[in-house]
């Protein structure tokens, strides 16, 4: 009999079940969408149900295209989107729905935060710096303005935890997402909640155990759903961010990584050192999987989605036009690469999220902006300023670490972009290396129930057994220089630019009260 892993990865936009062999290859996948729910302009929320009804189909469509029998799926892990919040009452129904990552709501309670000094002293203890998606911003949002619901909750739980929740009925977490809470590195995470006036929601935080611990087998209401034997062991898994490196076999101290997806996720393996706290302030902490080894990162809030918004917004005749999405960003490519590099002047600042940017500079306030436009350019231009932007964004965090190297492995729906990619590897000098296997999230967590059931004696082995290497991309160092300068433009106009964010946030918000009283 053959033996199956398969991986869910519940993302922000769509959640992936993928079946693999123990060679890391994929028998069969399935995707669903999912709806992000935006009543307002700085909310972004989720139905938990849909999301769980989704999730089941996709695993039920994987199975059924596999044409292998569920008996033969010897464990499977689950991964997610990271941070927000989803509540579950006394009789562990949802209390309306998720709040996610990208939600914008709890900007009130950064801005205190930073003014008041509490914001460094919890990155001090965590190393996790707090933006607008992070729980406990959300937490004390909510106890601020809607007390109602955290009185009502019985656990706070993370997107992954939801969906073992209705696979096994056992409610519990991880370390790497429970870093992002955040928790102090020291591990107690009573002082923090403390700090922040929530000492009483420490009875809703889940209980954690490790990534391969079997936290329970699918049970028959699940199974029902899912196609699954009842029976089948489900491990604990870790955050999307984390599974991914894992698949990636980022398992050496300085090893280098970028998940170039809805959001972008730059970081390097870091031990238990002053390397977690520089730069100060910024950037998060992903408890990972190995002895005293940790995900340092930086995140920002517009990766492809810079692209995907440009595209709705600017090119719906060429989204029509091409039925196909490959044929769509083949020609997206085409007519980038016909404008020079440096978009003859354009630069693209890409802080669209509702939420403004948390890398590698906190505010919420941050937006979007398009510098430097003349008469003659064209939606070309603008469209790779848009490529380049994003890149300069990586460029951005990268450069904050003050870290060097000689190679990163990039994955993301971004990867898929033989032009994206070199424009990568011209910003940063360094060698871009993609996977043959894109769905790494699913792959990872997968990795992660082959060593939970003992398919693979450890993570080095899972890796070496299931790598492969797609292509190589390699600098150009005349590009190099010229992107360097370009950078220098794109780095002192979001600097100047931080003032401005904050008053014309100000200005909208007092001219829409003005509008909705006179009605």
């Amino acid at each position: 009999m053959d033996q199956l892993l398969l991986g869910v990865d519940l993302g922000t936009s769509n959640v992936k079940a993928v079946l693999f062999d123990t060679q890391g290859k994929v028998v069969s996948s399935s995707t669903r969408e999912l709806a992000i729910v935006s009543e307002r302009s700085s909310e972004a929320e989720q139905d938990m149900e849909e999301v769980w009804q989704e999730t089941a189909q996709a695993i039920a469509q994987c199975i059924a295209t596999s044409g292998k029998n569920s008996a033969d799926i010897a464990a499977l892990g689950v991964t997610g989107q990271g941070t927000g919040c989803w509540l579950l009452d006394t009789h562990l129904q949802p209390i309306g729905r998720a709040i996610i990552w990208i939600d914008g709501r709890a900007a009130e309670m950064i801005d205190e935060w930073k003014d008041d000094g509490r914001h460094s002293q919890a990155f001090n203890m965590t190393s996790n710096c707090l933006f607008t998606g992070s729980p406990v911003a959300i937490l004390a949002w909510l106890k601020r303005h809607r007390p109602e619901v955290l009185e009502k909750a019985r656990y706070f739980m993370f997107a992954k935890d939801w969906i073992k929740f209705k696979l096994t009925g056992v409610i519990v977490t991880d370390s790497s997402d429970l870093f992002m809470l955040p928790q102090p590195i020291a591990g107690e995470i009573s002082p923090l909640l403390k700090m922040f006036g929530l000492s009483d929601l420490e009875r809703i935080i889940p209980p954690a155990e490790s990534a391969f611990t079997i936290i329970g087998k699918v049970g028959e209401e699940a199974a029902a759903a899912t196609g699954l034997q009842v029976g089948t062991p489900v491990v604990n898994g870790v955050v999307d961010v984390a599974s991914c490196a894992i698949a990636l076999g980022i398992l050496e101290f300085g090893q280098v990584y970028s998940i170039l997806g809805t959001t972008c996720f730059n970081a390097f393996l870091s031990d238990k050192s002053n390397k977690l706290f520089e730069p100060p302030g910024v950037g998060i902490t992903v408890s990972y999987p190995l002895k005293d080894a940790y995900l340092r990162a930086m995140g920002t809030m517009a990766g492809t989605l810079s692209l995907d918004w440009f595209i709705t917004r600017f090119l719906s005749d060429q989204k029509e036009f091409y039925s196909e999405k490959s044929s769509l960003f083949s020609f997206l490519e085409s007519e980038a690469q016909k404008i020079l590099p440096g978009s003859e002047g354009v630069v693209f600042l890409p802080y669209i999220s509702p939420g403004g940017e948390r890398a590698p500079f906190i505010n919420p306030h941050a937006q979007g902006i398009f510098f430097g436009l003349r008469y003659n350019h064209t939606r070309s231009h603008l469209l790779r300023a848009v490529y380049e932007g994003v890149a300069f964004s990586i460029m951005d965090c990268f450069r904050a670490f003050s870290i060097s190297f000689e190679e990163m492995k990039l994955t993301g729906g971004g990867s898929k972009s033989p032009f994206w990619c070199q424009l990568i590897s011209d910003a940063l000098a360094t060698r871009v290396v993609v996977p043959k296997t894109q769905e790494l999230g699913a792959l990872g967590v997968a990795l992660i129930a082959g060593v939970g059931i003992g398919i693979f004696p450890n993570l080095p082995e899972a890796h070496r057994t299931t790598f492969q290497v797609d292509r190589v991309f390699y600098p150009d160092l005349v590009s190099h220089q010229f992107y360097q300068e370009r950078f220098r433009i794109y780095q002192d106009l979001r600097t100047k630019l931080e003032d401005i964010w904050s008053l014309n946030d100000y200005q909208v918000e007092k001219f829409n009260r003005g509008i909705n009283n006179g009605r």
